[in-house]
C-alpha cells in the first residue's frame, strides 16, 4: 500500500539547490491528517497478520491511521528510492518539473546525493525477498510503502513468481495484492 499524502507543500516553484532542501523536507514529513485512508484501504489493512514500513515518518504514520496497532517491522530499507538533486541555482521551475526531471536523471545514471538507480533497484529485490519471506512466516503482510520502490518491489515479487490482478499503487492509499497461487 501507498503511504498517505504527506504534509508538505508542493506548489512551490524553486531552484534545484531548494529542490534538495525541498527533498530533506519531504523525508522528514509525516502525513495530512486531513486526507484519511478510505475504508476499503482500512479493511484491506486490517487483514494483514503482519506489518511492514520504512522508518520515514510518512510510512509510520500511515501505518497507524490504517489502524495497525503492532509494527511488526520498520527498516530503512524500505525507504522511498532516493531522489538526486544538485546545487545549482539557476533555472527557478516548479516542484514537478523538478521531480520529473531528477528521476529521470537518476534512471539515466546521475546519482549526486543519492543511492545510484543499480544499487536502488538492487536494494528494492531486497525488499520483495525480504516481504516474501515474511509472507511465508506470518501468511499475510501488509507493506506501508512508497511510489517508486513498490513499483520496482511489485516487479521484483512477480518475477519471484507472485501474481496479482492489480498495478502497483501509485496514488495515496492505493493498494494492490499478492498471493502464490496454490499447487
Amino acid at each position: 500500500m501507498r503511504h498517505g499524502k504527506p504534509k508538505i507543500d508542493t506548489r512551490r516553484r524553486l531552484n534545484a539547490a531548494e529542490f534538495g532542501v525541498w527533498v530533506e523536507q519531504y523525508n522528514a514529513a509525516g502525513i495530512d491528517t486531513e486526507c484519511l485512508p478510505t475504508q476499503e484501504a482500512v479493511a484491506q489493512a486490517s487483514q494483514c497478520a503482519f506489518t511492514v514500513c520504512s522508518n520515514l515518518p510518512r510510512s509510520l504514520e500511515s501505518a497507524n491511521a490504517l489502524g495497525v496497532e503492532r509494527i511488526g517491522a520498520y527498516s530503512h530499507m524500505f525507504r522511498e528510492m532516493d531522489m538526486p538533486h544538485a546545487a545549482w541555482r539557476f533555472p527557478t521551475l516548479s516542484l514537478q518539473a523538478w521531480l520529473v526531471f531528477f528521476r529521470l536523471a537518476w534512471a539515466l545514471g546521475y546519482s549526486v546525493n543519492a543511492e545510484s538507480f543499480k544499487s536502488a533497484k538492487a536494494r528494492a529485490r531486497s525488499c520483495a525477498e525480504r516481504l516474501a519471506d515474511l509472507a511465508s512466516t506470518h501468511g499475510t503482510v501488509l507493506f506501508v510503502g512508497h511510489g517508486s520502490l513498490n513499483w520496482f518491489v511489485a516487479r521484483y515479487l512477480k518475477r519471484m513468481g507472485w501474481l496479482s490482478a492489480d498495478k502497483p499503487p501509485r496514488k495515496y492509499w492505493e493498494h494492490s495484492v499478492f498471493y502464490m497461487q496454490a499447487t
